[in-house]
């Protein structure tokens, strides 16, 4: 498996694309992209159980390294984020689209798992739980696996070498050039230019004096709107 490094930065290349495609979890940006970044390394929370019973290894790879956990994850993760919106800004494509970007955040990291050289049995991941649990692998190694013990009390520290010291320096050359895309994408699509509203006075019949526009009396320019306009008319006409 890569190290979070690269699970990380696609995350927040995703997050990014989201950004354009106007899909927020959350207000504020850096948290937002804070929890496509969890959402990244979400799988490999298959790690706690086995952690705790001494074996950190034991049930990594298994059902959270799924599609069928990416599609779950995007379900239930939509559901909530639709439940926490107000019933007047609830959208069927908005609920759509954040599920397609969780789901899409879960899904890189399996993708990403794949592209990994694989060198500890059974190789691969239940790719295709529930629906068959055996575990699949691809031959494009684009990473490279990390050291780590099978063992709870010195699995951190055995991190820490400089081999996986050049795992992340790879990881990182290779994710680079998609981060700079997505932000690339984020602000070319978010720069693009805006229909301005049409204003009649630049149109060509005013300009060739065939429609003049005279302004507002004083009075009326203060009125908010069209409704307070008629209001008044009608008022001056029950007056008369």
């Amino acid at each position: 498996m890569p190290l979070p490094i690269a699970h990380s930065m696609m995350g927040y290349a995703i997050a990014e694309v989201a950004e354009a495609a106007n899909v927020r979890l959350t207000n504020k940006k850096w948290f937002n992209v804070s929890i496509f970044v969890t959402l990244a390394n979400l799988p490999d929370i298959d790690f706690l159980p086995g952690f705790l019973l001494g074996e950190p290894n034991r049930y990594h790879q298994w059902f959270t390294h799924s599609l069928g956990f990416a599609f779950l994850a995007g379900l239930f993760g939509a559901l909530f984020y639709w439940q926490r919106q107000n019933q007047t800004d609830r959208q069927a494509d908005g609920f759509g689209r954040c599920g397609v970007f969780i789901g899409l955040a879960v899904l890189s990291h399996i993708m990403l798992d794949l592209l990994t050289w694989d060198a500890t049995p059974p190789k691969g991941m239940m790719l295709f739980w529930p629906f068959d649990k055996k575990h699949y692998d691809v031959r494009w190694d684009f990473f490279l696996s990390s050291r780590r013990d099978n063992v709870s009390t010195t699995f951190f520290s055995s991190l820490l070498n400089w081999y996986n010291f050049k795992i992340v320096l790879r990881e990182f050359l290779i994710m680079a050039p998609i981060v700079g895309l997505a932000k690339v994408f984020e602000r070319l699509w978010k720069g693009r230019k805006q229909p301005r509203p049409l204003d009649i006075k630049n149109t060509q019949v005013a300009r060739l004096g065939l429609l003049r526009v005279s302004p507002l009396p004083v009075e009326l320019a203060n009125r908010r709107s069209l409704t307070a306009l008629a209001e008044a008319a009608e008022q001056d006409e029950h007056e008369q």
